[in-house]
């Protein structure tokens, strides 16, 4: 594994409790995904989900390494993904676009595409848990995105480090050298 392949890996390595992903392997058991995702508790785990990306030392750590490899080898384009490439992924892909004056009503349209990208592929899965018993709806606060999501952690960065370059550098610890490298190699002109 490369240093970039393991950070995502290694993103929620102390999370405590069940996530997102631990209950998409309970697709059998639709009864079971039905207690633990209604009444709202899907929407609710994924805003702990996303706040746990800035809170958790093994999400600072695994960001900083994402963002340090990137320097040290110079990788751009780079291709980085997760699971399903919408939370650990769409919090990499908005905190890059964020560090890159990107406005955040952009990062949020781009963020949200996911749904009309991803739901779709999800197909075969989704109508395999409906044969089982299940109503795919009740997956949709986990295999889609919300703009809710991605606001718990951009309004928590800013809450705690006041700007994306400072959750750059108090949250992930990278210097302002780093940071000048990144924006050299990310922007043009």
């Amino acid at each position: 594994r490369t240093a970039q392949q393991t950070a995502g890996y290694q993103a929620l390595a102390d999370r405590t409790g069940e996530g997102p992903a631990s209950l998409l392997a309970k697709m059998d058991d639709p009864e079971a995904l039905e207690e633990a995702l209604s009444d709202g508790q899907g929407e609710v785990m994924m805003r702990t989900a996303y706040s746990e990306l800035i809170e958790l030392p093994s999400a600072n750590r695994a960001y900083e390494t994402f963002f340090r490899s990137l320097t040290e080898t110079g990788s751009v384009p780079a291709l980085f993904h997760c699971t399903t490439g919408k939370d650990r992924t769409g919090w990499a892909a908005a905190a890059t676009l964020l560090f890159l004056g990107v406005s955040e009503d952009d990062v949020y349209h781009d963020y949200l595409q996911t749904n009309e990208q991803l739901w779709p592929a999800l197909q075969p899965y989704l109508e395999d848990f409906a044969s089982a018993g299940g109503d795919p709806e009740i997956l949709r606060p986990v295999l889609g995105v919300d703009r809710s999501y991605l606001a718990t952690a951009i309004d928590l960065m800013l809450e705690k480090y006041g700007s994306i370059d400072g959750y750059m550098r108090e949250g992930l610890g990278l210097d302002d050298g780093t940071l000048v490298e990144l924006r050299e190699l990310m922007l043009v002109g």
